[in-house]
């Protein structure tokens, strides 16, 4: 044992420091722009659907970044509309939503409100408040 902490010991004295270095082989100017996610919650959808229909059309205005250009895509939520848990929604729905509306079918017999969330990629802006009850029967 001690002759192996003596062989550590001269390892970590003859070993002397790490070095690296980047060498530039190009030249040029560059620039970087960035944006930020709206300061203000998404917009407040309005949801509707048809009569006898399970088909529920969600509409929204269009969120902005800081000056003007309009954020790429949404998330949309559904909520139970009185116990005001959030549910699966359909496939009309779900993911990155890239329009300012959408239609998720087939949805469950119940109370139902949206919300929607602006998102650029896996950035996402705040939650919006949610939409005035829909009644699916």
């Amino acid at each position: 044992m001690r002759m192996a902490v003596i062989v550590f010991v001269i390892v970590l004295v003859m070993t002397g420091p790490g070095t690296a270095a980047w060498q530039t082989t190009g030249s040029g100017t560059g620039s970087v722009g960035s944006k930020t996610m709206p300061a203000t919650p998404g917009a407040t959808p309005s949801a509707t659907v048809p009569l006898a229909s399970h088909n529920v059309t969600v509409t929204w205005t269009a969120s902005t970044f800081l000056g003007g250009v309009a954020v790429p895509s949404y998330v949309v939520k559904r909520y139970d509309g009185i116990l005001g848990t959030v549910q699966t929604i359909g496939a009309g729905c779900s993911g990155l939503v890239s329009a300012t509306s959408c239609v998720e079918a087939g949805v469950p017999t119940g109370t139902w409100k949206y919300t929607i969330t602006p998102a650029a990629g896996s950035w996402r802006g705040t939650e919006g408040a949610q939409s005035s009850a829909v009644v699916v029967t």
